[in-house]
């Protein structure tokens, strides 16, 4: 774990028994009910996760490291000490031998008792060796495996740990399942398939990371993992908005990325994400999710779209909140959350199976020098054979998002459709003679509909009984609004929506045949074949 700005403050207050167990988590008392601490009403799991993984220490040891005040040291060592100890009394604890805890866990010990060994500490070598044999056991034992970013995390420990133990069979172990993770965990693209950008940065930054530590040892990965590595940390370059942002798509936070913005589309059907964006007049960027490879980190945020016009957010993916089983948390992941297209009245489960059978999918994609087209199909629905449809047309020359929404089903039964737009908190609406006019700063977009719909809405999250939220920080949400428009029909064409600035639009009609949709953009017209 790398020195942050954060690494002395964490440090100096695990000296005086105030325990931070991850930045801006509430801190803990280090007493003899520390291992015990329950703080899952607003952490869910992720609490003990830090706590069990040892991260003070690695913070304390970074300290250290800086200063070689060998008070951090000695509160290492106390602090793993006293966890041996909590050990050794088999607690019932979930997290004690969960996979990430574990991982990072020997690592942050091994990274002790090498500063020990130098500074001639006195400690009990035998009770050390056992806690590392007990580590081993886990982390090699394949039904404690997953190929994931947890996976991965046990891979590195591993080879570390066999390399400590001069044991080739851990090292070897940790190795090869690390480069086969590798080819499940990433597309053809160099797209990190866990459904989240948060989570494509930090795996990349682990194999890079495995890489340096092969590399120092005489070993690589191979030149097809380093090669594709490459591609993947040129992935985030194209994904970012034009705010220097990541889209908090899946379990992502909103950090900002230092990253060079390339103005370039994105269409990769393994990851289920596509972006079509323009730099000129003003930049106008514009995500799509539909499909996936893994349920990994995935909401059910399928024929999903977020929007950015000159740096001002618009329509947004709520975040993640947190792991908890809170009611915000249910609410993020759930399809209401989203700026979706989504039937009413039925549910899909997020199923592993869609990596293969691909009944949620982004299904074509087009570019010319008009404009950029993306579709997506969903028939991942239960209880029902209805197959939704989300056609986007991006324009190049004007900021105009078009947004088609189709419904298919076998058997003719009324369905209740809904399209819903989930704002960014700062966004104020007005309705106007279009429809509604959205404004952020100095940037507005209007959303008109150019059919028939049943209903209309605006969902305030600040009204008592509403839950509409975005995440603010871990474990905080902040209330926004959304726009909710419905229909009942069983089959066609149930929402033929445009997204556009009005102040630079002069004229704008959309008409939809049945093989062709015909648009009027300032007094020309364009033919998108369905």
């Amino acid at each position: 774990m790398k020195y942050t700005k954060r690494t002395r403050n964490i440090a100096d207050k695990a000296l005086n028994n105030i325990i931070i167990p991850f930045p801006n988590f509430d801190p803990t008392v280090f007493d003899d009910n520390f291992w015990y601490v329950d703080k899952t009403k607003k952490y869910g799991a992720s609490y003990q996760l830090y706590i069990q993984s040892l991260r003070v220490c690695a913070e304390l040891l970074n300290e250290y490291e800086k200063t070689e005040d060998p008070r951090y040291l000695n509160k290492t060592q106390e602090i793993i000490e006293s966890w041996i100890k909590y050990e050794e009394g088999k607690p019932s604890e979930k997290m004690l031998w969960y996979d990430h805890p574990t991982a990072n866990r020997i690592q942050t010990i091994i990274h002790f008792l090498y500063h020990a060994k130098q500074q001639g500490l006195s400690i009990q070598e035998d009770k050390y060796y056992r806690i590392m044999q007990r580590h081993a056991e886990v982390l090699s034992d394949d039904k404690n495996y997953n190929n994931n970013n947890h996976g991965l995390m046990m891979d590195r420990s591993l080879m570390i740990l066999g390399n400590v133990l001069d044991d080739k069979y851990l090292f070897t172990k940790g190795f090869y399942r690390a480069i086969d993770t590798f080819w499940f965990s990433f597309s053809h693209q160099g797209i990190h398939l866990e459904n989240s950008p948060e989570y494509h940065n930090m795996v990349v930054s682990m194999y890079e990371g495995i890489e340096e530590y092969l590399n120092e040892k005489g070993k690589t990965l191979g030149k097809n993992v380093t090669g594709y590595l490459k591609l993947a940390k040129d992935y985030p370059n194209a994904l970012l908005k034009p705010d220097g942002r990541m889209p908090s798509i899946g379990d992502s936070g909103k950090g900002i990325v230092r990253k060079n913005k390339v103005y370039k589309n994105i269409y990769d059907v393994e990851a289920g994400i596509a972006v079509l964006q323009n730099k000129d007049p003003k930049p106008f960027y514009v995500s799509f999710v539909c499909g996936y490879s893994s349920a990994v980190h995935k909401h059910k945020d399928d024929l999903s779209i977020t929007t950015n016009y000159n740096g001002k957010e618009f329509f947004v993916d709520p975040g993640k909140f947190n792991y908890s089983k809170s009611k915000e948390r249910t609410y993020v992941v759930s399809k209401a959350a989203h700026s979706s297209f989504h039937l009413k009245d039925f549910n899909y489960v997020i199923d592993p199976k869609n990596r293969f059978e691909r009944k949620t999918v982004l299904n074509a994609y087009e570019d010319n020098k008009f404009y950029s087209i993306v579709k997506g199909k969903h028939t991942g629905y239960t209880g029902t054979s209805a197959v939704l449809y989300r056609t986007l047309i991006v324009f190049k020359h004007a900021p105009v998002l078009i947004v088609l929404d189709e419904l298919e089903t076998d058997i003719e039964h009324e369905l209740n459709v809904v399209q819903k737009f989930n704002l960014h908190q700062d966004v104020e609406i007005a309705e106007n003679e279009h429809g509604y006019r959205l404004t952020h700063g100095e940037e507005s977009l209007t959303v008109k509909q150019f059919n028939e719909i049943n209903a209309q809405t605006v969902i305030d999250g600040n009204e008592e009984d509403k839950l509409v939220i975005n995440t603010a920080s871990f474990g905080k949400g902040i209330n926004t609004r959304q726009l909710d428009f419905s229909k009942s029909l069983t089959s066609g064409t149930a929402f033929t929506t445009a997204v556009y600035d009005e102040e630079t639009v002069e004229s704008l009609n959309i008409e939809v045949k049945e093989e062709s949709v015909e648009i009027v953009l300032d007094n020309q017209k364009y033919t998108v074949l369905k």
